[in-house]
């Protein structure tokens, strides 16, 4: 990949310097670690858009509108305005300056009565020589820089993407267990009914009534609960696409189901990991940063060689004086500044610069490491979130064969109401946990691909 072989050029450039940083790349042990790891199938392509594998448009346009308005993505869009003008100024330090003068004095000569008025009009240019790459160095970094701002960029839209459909998968789960808790609700209240039905008939106790009357109060009490989770991940959508309850719900539809997506089929190589993830870009960004200006303060021991040059008009006493040939006047030279003594001030900032080259490189590192464990975890955690969901979908539809079979019989009075409360129970308490594993397998999902780093290119901000 280029960025990997931009990284280990530039490593190849400082192991001529005096630097105590490491120079090696981990790249190939953490290869080694991962391909250590069990393997999953691979596929030849895979969608950068990775929410369209939910195939939900309400989630799709929700993404579209907190792109456009999220206060943090144009926050770091204007970060990256604001680099990319210092990265312009740095350039412009390698280029002449050219500035125009003018000037009046008026005075006389001690014992003299006779007083004198001068002008002058020209242009002044003056460049420094870079023979020794300082200002390069700084041009390399301030570059470097840029590519790590806009990754930083990138970072805050991939996380944004990612919190916004971890809040609307929720908001949809909470809104399938509200659905539920309603349906087992009505289920209370008609075991209720059989259970009065009963004990006015005389064959069961009141006892069988306040069993069925505590049920239907903690499944009642169930819906207001889940009805304020809903709500809460509904304000969260609000905060992030920065607008209002009454604007999202012209995107937001009350009800809808609860997206899912397929069974994922790649996982992306360990080069690829490390090259898409903006952290991992930001934090190599910064790693070449830190080496040009590294560079930029070794060529601080080096003479700076600054060119020089005037050209301008200068009067007597009139200004028609300016008009005269002879008020032409100019000059060109060259300034030699050569650091002599100054008490280690160069030693310290290359020191420094030093310190910073070497925790740039462990910060690559790290991140990098932490990367790939968090792929790790990700993969494992989604496909044992396959394996859960799976069970408990078998789990509820035997749950449910039971309640109802419970019901029926205790209706014919050859089982207890005990018996068909503990059915219903386990029904009610089955369906909540596979609409949650539904969703927990699709926000698995959602941060394995965010671990990844898998987003589309997006422009640079004007």
């Amino acid at each position: 990949m280029r960025r990997t072989t931009h990284l280990l050029a530039a490593f190849l450039l400082v192991t001529g310097c005096a630097s105590s940083a490491p120079t090696k790349l981990p790249t190939a042990e953490l290869q080694a670690d991962w391909e250590s790891a069990p393997a999953a199938a691979r596929s030849a392509s895979i969608d950068a858009a990775w929410w369209h594998t939910f195939s939900d448009p309400v989630l799709d346009g929700l993404i579209a509108e907190a792109e456009r308005r999220n206060l943090d993505l144009r926050i770091a869009d204007a970060r990256i305005r604001e680099v990319r003008a210092l990265r312009k100024g740095a350039r412009a330090e390698l280029f002449p300056q050219v500035n125009g003068t003018a000037g009046i004095s008026h005075g006389r000569t001690v014992g003299s009565d006779e007083a004198r008025t001068s002008g002058s009009l020209g242009l002044e240019a003056s460049w420094e020589a870079d023979i020794f790459g300082r200002l390069r160095g700084e041009v390399r970094a301030a570059d470097a820089d840029w590519v790590a701002t806009v990754a930083d960029r990138d970072g805050v839209r991939l996380t944004l993407v990612a919190e916004v459909a971890r809040a609307y998968l929720e908001y949809r789960l909470y809104q399938a267990q509200h659905t539920i808790a309603q349906a087992n609700a009505k289920a209370s209240e008609e075991t209720l009914r059989i259970a009065r039905a009963r004990f006015e008939q005389g064959v069961s106790s009141r006892l069988d009534v306040e069993r069925a009357l505590t049920t239907r109060g903690q499944t009642r009490a169930s819906v207001a609960q889940i009805a304020e989770l809903a709500e809460s991940s509904r304000h969260r959508l609000v905060l992030l696409l920065a607008t209002t309850p009454a604007e999202l719900g012209k995107l937001l539809p009350e009800s809808g189901p609860l997206p899912a997506a397929s069974a994922l089929s790649v996982l992306l190589t360990p080069t690829e990991v490390i090259g898409l993830r903006p952290d991992v870009r930001a934090a190599e960004a910064r790693l070449l940063a830190a080496i040009a200006r590294r560079e930029a303060a070794e060529a601080l021991r080096y003479p700076r060689i600054t060119l020089g040059s005037m050209l301008g008009l200068q009067s007597g006493s009139e200004t028609t004086a300016f008009l005269s040939g002879g008020s032409l006047i100019w000059s060109i030279g060259a300034n030699l500044l050569a650091p002599l003594l100054d008490f280690g001030r160069i030693r310290a900032t290359i020191d420094a610069a030093d310190a910073k080259q070497e925790q740039a490189y462990l910060s690559y590192e790290l991140t990098a490491r932490t990367g790939l464990q968090e792929v790790q975890t990700a993969l494992i955690l989604y496909t044992q979130g396959e394996v859960r969901r799976g069970e408990l979908a078998a789990a509820t539809e035997s749950a449910r064969a039971a309640a109802e079979l419970a019901r029926r019989q205790y209706g014919a009075g050859t089982l207890s109401l005990l018996e068909v409360l503990d059915a219903e129970r386990t029904l009610y308490g089955l369906e909540l946990q596979a609409a949650e594993a539904t969703a927990d397998v699709s926000l698995r999902l959602v941060r394995l691909y965010q671990t990844m780093g898998l987003m589309p290119p997006n422009p640079e901000p004007a």
